[in-house]
């Protein structure tokens, strides 16, 4: 039986991509041993799956359905940026999200909610939105590298706004030269907007 590696997660319009990339290409400029977020491979991640068999897909798209049923398409901001967990020591530089939260926190919820039935696991950490840039491996350089990107993103204000209409099922496959995404599945989110 063949497993695939899935997330589930909401996709950036091209033009938030762009705006992002430009970011990126200003900070790789920095010398620092890091893992860099391709502009192609950018979104929002609603929950990581794992390795799943592929029997199991029609189960988990029938779920999806289900939770972006119960919400209607909502509006996010893609601003600012910071590091998880913490300065002192980086292990994840990423831009934030924020906008219509409450809905996308819901969304995430109601995902979690319907994976959890065929046997996921949910996140033990709090839902906490954002696009990880790069993933950090030492933090030699970090300081000057986050002066900048803080700077920067202080002076753009913004990377972009979308409305949110669909969430995607995501295969994800890895190699030496990084990893590939693509799109196995997505769904609309149909719900009816609040009054």
């Amino acid at each position: 039986m063949r497993q695939m590696r899935l997330f589930i997660a909401v996709n950036l319009p091209v033009e938030i991509k762009r705006s992002l990339g430009s970011f990126i290409q200003v900070l790789r400029r920095f010398p620092l041993d890091a893992r860099w977020v391709t502009e192609a491979n950018l979104h929002l991640t609603l929950q990581f799956l794992g390795n799943v068999y592929e029997e199991q897909v029609p189960a988990i798209v029938q779920g999806l359905n289900r939770a972006a049923a119960g919400v209607a398409p909502f509006k996010l901001v893609i601003s600012g940026t910071g590091v998880f967990p913490s300065v002192e020591r980086p292990r994840v530089l990423w831009v934030g999200v924020s906008g219509e939260t409450i809905i996308l926190t819901d969304l995430h919820r109601r995902v979690q909610e319907e994976m959890g039935l065929l046997g996921f696991e949910a996140e033990r950490r709090r839902f906490s939105p954002h696009l990880t840039l790069l993933r950090i491996r030492s933090p030699w350089g970090f300081r000057k590298l986050l002066q900048k990107a803080e700077e920067y993103a202080e002076r753009a204000k913004s990377f972009g706004e979308t409305r949110v209409v669909s969430i995607e099922l995501m295969q994800s496959e890895l190699s030496p030269a990084g990893a590939k995404y693509y799109v196995l599945a997505s769904m609309p989110l149909s719900g009816l907007p609040a009054v």
